[in-house]
């Protein structure tokens, strides 16, 4: 820990701080990339991986998807089950 003389002064926040939601360069940059990377054969390569090591697939995914998920809905609801392993085509 600093020293009291070098902490910030009571109602002294140190001043805005990047806006909520921005990203720095970096980081833009790199989803750019990753972008351009799964634009040049990144489906046929998650294709491999599903079938190579389901595991690492299935982690990835999981990764991927929200971690809490509040949905508030009214009337029906239709679910449809999607099999990928079947599917030679996608």
């Amino acid at each position: 820990m600093g020293s009291k003389d070098t902490q910030f002064k009571k109602g002294n926040g140190g001043g805005p701080g990047r806006p909520k939601g921005a990203k720095n360069k970096l980081a833009k940059a790199y989803l750019k990339d990753l972008h351009e990377i799964y634009l040049d054969g990144g489906k046929e390569a998650l294709k491999q991986v599903m079938k190579e090591r389901p595991d690492g697939f299935l982690s990835l995914v999981a990764r991927l998807l929200p971690k809490d998920l509040d949905l508030k809905h009214s009337g029906d609801v239709s679910i449809r089950v999607v099999d990928f392993a079947d599917d030679e085509e996608t």
